[in-house]
């Protein structure tokens, strides 16, 4: 009952606002160099079987051990990502899963140490926390007494008037035994991963379905550097792309193996032979050099898309094809140099491959198909701004009109969210995100008396997708009458 006097109330909103995706959202499977985190609390965070975000290189030094300037990506492929992420490209944040495991992926070694001037330097970094000095006659040195160590480089220093000094001034020989960090113990099936049934841990790329649950963001792009170019990864990692918490999609970006596959010409057979022709892969040949360290192409073809997207305002409808890579050379995992002329870097482009060719803009990007073409050349199949356009918009419906499930099923919510995405569709156009006569309606052929009752409500939803310019054509002609405008 209304009280005397003037009544305020508050109605819900006619029209909602859309939910924010972030397209190009990283989520990185590979090593990280946890070893090196001294405090335990957060080491054990970084263990394989959890997730970590990151928003800046000082946060992935602290919570994953890496320092990007100078780790060997070869052997850290998170510490690439980071590296592409906050410092190439400006995309933060990125979401890491390592799958290094320190107690299990490291190896013992005995060597000969020798001292000049001081100091002496190890054959092999990133030493674990076993590590012993000993002369010939058996004598151990004591660490932080008679010498320090950093075990991220190896270097032994010895310390001023130490026993160690005194030894190595009597002329005796030494011995180092120690075990260091070995990622190239981890296997493809560690990156895959699964759920053990045993332990009730969830590993690799199974950890997907744990992205959303934990940061409130659907996944945008896979990575997995260093493990992508093994057939398999690449193929779970197109397959965990959809159905991610049964509703969200993403898409997958992967390197094709450059010890293998050293021609660009051999490319396409082995996309062929080995099933790589996902819709919602985006396959790369080859690798990249930035300094003198080799990364993997796909990481790079993630950041150049999160700056496409930065670009316009977040919205995922451009290809990352033709854009600058942030690289010096191209080259093959054996260092050798690579340079594709326009026609070679086409028939990659032509097969579904991207890859790099260098000419106006020095080294860019190539490709603006999935591994789906040229065998599926539906465009919304066939074109990797096509797939992640899809699936932003899907991943924002999700999140835009989750809280109206178990609502009545009446006029008033059918036309909440006819007319609140109509208004979406339409500023999408505005943007130039779609081609214009987008439009959403609930025909009453989907939405059938059955289907009513059982509690189903079918929206169609009409998209003009935007498509690359991929071929631009100029017809040149010559007109003999404006020679008379020489006279004029």
């Amino acid at each position: 009952m209304a009280k005397y006097g003037i009544n305020v109330n508050q109605v819900p909103t006619s029209l909602i606002p859309p939910a924010s995706v972030d397209a190009s959202l990283p989520v990185a499977f590979g090593c990280a160099p946890i070893h090196r985190i001294s405090d335990m609390d957060t080491r054990d965070r970084a263990m394989p079987g959890n997730l970590v975000i990151c928003f800046s290189d000082p946060e992935a030094a602290q919570n994953l051990g890496i320092q990007s300037a100078t780790d060997d990506f070869g052997k850290w492929g998170l510490s690439e990502v980071a590296f592409s992420s906050f410092k190439l490209y400006g995309k933060a944040p990125a979401i890491f899963a390592n799958v290094f495991d320190p107690t299990k992926h490291f190896l013992a070694k005995n060597e000969a140490v020798t001292f000049l001037s001081g100091t002496a330097t190890l054959t092999t970094g990133d030493i674990l926390d076993r590590f012993t000095l000993k002369d010939a006659e058996n004598t151990a040195y004591v660490e932080n007494t008679d010498y320090t160590i950093n075990r991220i480089t190896a270097v032994i220093t010895v310390v001023d008037d130490s026993a160690l000094e005194t030894a190595i001034t009597a002329g005796k020989t030494f011995t180092a035994s120690y075990d260091y960090a070995a990622p190239e113990l981890v296997t493809a099936d560690d990156v895959i991963g699964g759920y053990d049934i045993v332990t009730g841990v969830t590993s690799g790329l199974e950890l997907i379905e744990q992205v959303f649950p934990q940061f409130r963001m659907p996944p945008g792009i896979l990575l997995a550097p260093n493990f992508s170019q093994n057939p398999a990864v690449a193929m779970i990692m197109a397959a965990k792309s959809v159905g991610i918490n049964s509703v969200f999609r993403a898409v997958a970006y992967a390197d094709v193996d450059t010890d293998k596959v050293k021609r660009y010409t051999d490319v396409p057979k082995y996309k062929a032979e080995n099933g790589l022709t996902s819709e919602n892969l985006y396959l790369l040949w080859p690798k990249v050099k930035f300094g003198d360290r080799q990364m993997n192409l796909s990481t790079h073809a993630a950041g150049i898309t999160a700056v496409e997207d930065r670009q316009r305002n977040g919205i995922p409808f451009s290809v990352p094809s033709n854009k600058a890579v942030q690289c010096q050379s191209v080259v093959i995992a054996d260092g050798t140099e690579v340079s594709l002329s326009i026609p070679q870097a086409d028939f990659l482009r032509g097969n579904g491959i991207a890859t790099v060719y260098n000419f106006v803009a020095g080294n860019c990007l190539w490709g603006a198909y999935t591994a789906a073409y040229p065998g599926n050349t539906d465009s919304k199949d066939s074109f990797i701004s096509s797939r992640r356009m899809l699936a932003w918009y899907g991943n924002q419906l999700v999140l835009t009109w989750w809280n109206k499930v178990d609502q009545p099923n009446n006029r008033v919510l059918i036309q909440m969210i006819a007319n609140s995405e109509q208004m979406r569709l339409n500023s999408l156009e505005s943007a130039g995100a779609l081609a214009p006569g987008n439009k959403i309606e609930a025909r009453e052929n989907e939405n059938d008396v059955l289907s009513l009752m059982q509690g189903m409500l079918t929206f169609h939803v009409t998209l003009g997708l935007i498509l690359p310019a991929q071929i631009i054509t100029f017809n040149l002609e010559f007109d003999p009458e404006l020679l008379r405008n020489l006279f004029a």
